[in-house]
């Protein structure tokens, strides 16, 4: 494999960047649209990714139009650091934000975001449903030209009679007989067809963000599109439901997101039949969020804007549905950290062939702002992807880089899980946070049949290889110095 430094992609998206700008001015080119649809909590759970499971016409069709990143990667495995992540281009040792309610800008209050780049460019910049954040006290002002729409207040995400309490987490799922805009998620779409209609007329060029909110907890979509899918095909293997042998007690989340919900067991320790119920209900929203994305792309090309827009459909993190015997997120684990990316420019090279480059979602900003022909005065973390997208077998990263940190309630972590992520393997060291003493490490090597479980488009760890391999370990551990050191971490600079 080819080894691509920092200061190589550095140079590469200057020349990229020089020479978009270069012909777009030549061509007298308008400058391009943005289209961002965020989905949350979406793990590569499509069709176009392989899962035999997933019923999502409307993005399919998309992927043979636009990049398929296979090896797409989140800095941390919930939502408010990745997205925080994501947008301001850092990873979140530089932002300091490892929790949903730590705030970027107390750490760099000046920084300007992916979103404020384009603002500061002449673009609108517009942001409707989660982008930022799904609490309003998270929002980020200064990176929209008009106030942010997070939800509006006759958006319920609760219709039925037994779920009416006053607790926000009723039941885990629910499935009223309503039309598509009886949930948030068909009013949101709604809302930004709205938008697209009035941004056809507006002379300047647009970034528009679309945040939807599923399939994220509570499973709640019209039941149509829980028809679609059959019960049966939900059944958990024994050995996928298994928990990993040998991890550190540290490789597990001890948040019980789901175990709030009224039915469901404190410890999350669920039968057989709820495993089936839940998992159908995650697959559900998602076919309800596809059927929404496909309304807003429907809108783009109807009001023909299609042509000179760039669209980019991103997931925040990963989700266990069971696996391992663990739901939701918050870990190192494969199915955590994965996530589907797909960016689709007016003049792709080779559409619809996918990528198995590793990537960071981190490298979005300086990969949007380089293919708007768009100066970036901040130092970012990310790199730029615009080779891969002009050649799908371009090589990416070396290695990808994601983190999550122990207690995750705290400000500051007293434990940092640091994991990477190669073509074949993945390296994760717990470190002491202060005084950066190893404390707990893991192996897994997805060729071997002991940790190669493909099902549903991803990998299942099985066994902690650590202890195993100790000059594997090794190597890794010494990979993993290097890339930390040339991470643009502060704690980790030399």
């Amino acid at each position: 494999m080819a080894i691509f430094t920092r200061t190589t992609f550095l140079i590469l998206a200057l020349s990229t960047y020089t020479l978009v700008a270069q012909e777009r001015e030549s061509r007298k080119l308008k400058p391009p649209n943005i289209l961002f649809i965020a989905i949350d909590d979406l793990r590569p759970a499509l069709g176009c990714y392989g899962d035999p499971l997933a019923k999502t016409p409307y993005i399919d069709q998309f992927a043979k139009t636009a990049r398929q990143f296979n090896h797409a990667y989140v800095q941390q495995a919930v939502c408010g650091p990745s997205r925080a992540s994501l947008l301001t281009g850092l990873r979140p040792d530089r932002i300091r934000v490892w929790h949903n309610r730590n705030q970027f800008r107390n750490t760099i209050p000046d920084h300007i975001t992916l979103p404020e780049c384009f603002k500061n460019q002449g673009y609108v910049t517009l942001s409707l449903g989660k982008i930022f954040s799904g609490n309003a006290a998270e929002l980020d002002p200064r990176s929209w030209s008009q106030p942010e729409v997070l939800r509006i207040k006759n958006w319920k995400n609760y219709l039925l009679p037994r779920n009416q309490g006053s607790s926000k987490k009723q039941s885990a799922y629910e499935d009223a007989n309503v039309e598509d805009d009886g949930y948030p998620d068909g009013k949101l779409a709604n809302l930004a067809i709205k938008k697209i209609s009035d941004l056809k007329h507006d002379q300047q060029p647009f970034f528009l963000a679309v945040g939807f909110f599923k399939p994220h907890l509570p499973f709640n979509a019209p039941k149509k599109y829980w028809d679609l899918h059959d019960r049966n095909s939900f059944v958990l293997t024994e050995k996928l439901s298994q928990v990993v042998d040998d991890h550190p007690p540290l490789a597990l989340h001890s948040h019980r997101e789901l175990g709030g919900y009224k039915d469901v067991p404190k410890d999350e320790s669920l039968s057989p039949e709820q495993t089936q119920l839940l998992r159908h209900g995650y697959y559900a929203c998602v076919s309800y969020v596809d059927a929404q994305v496909g309304k807003i792309l429907d809108a783009l090309k109807r009001y023909d804007l299609e042509g000179n827009t760039i669209v980019v459909i991103w997931g925040d993190h990963g989700f266990a549905l069971g696996e391992g015997s663990r739901w939701c997120k918050g870990t190192n684990f494969e199915i955590d950290t994965r996530v589907p990316l797909l960016i689709r420019t007016p003049e792709l090279n080779q559409p619809g062939t996918a990528t198995n480059s590793l990537v960071e979602m981190v490298d979005l900003y300086p990969t949007l702002t380089s293919l708007a022909g768009i100066p970036v005065t901040e130092k970012l973390d990310g790199r730029n992807l615009t080779p891969i997208l002009h050649n799908p077998a371009e090589e990416g990263r070396e290695m990808v880089l994601s983190q999550f940190n122990r207690p995750w309630t705290s400000d500051t972590p007293k434990i940092m899980g640091y994991s990477i992520r190669t073509e074949t393997m993945r390296y994760t060291r717990w470190m002491n946070w202060i005084s950066k003493q190893t404390v707990a490490e893991e192996l897994y090597q997805y060729e071997t049949s002991k940790n190669q479980t493909p099902q549903a488009a991803t990998f299942v760890e099985q066994q902690n290889l650590a202890s195993q391999h100790p000059e594997l370990l090794k190597s890794l551990s010494h990979q993993m110095d290097r890339f930390l050191s040339e991470a643009a971490s502060e704690r980790f600079e030399r």
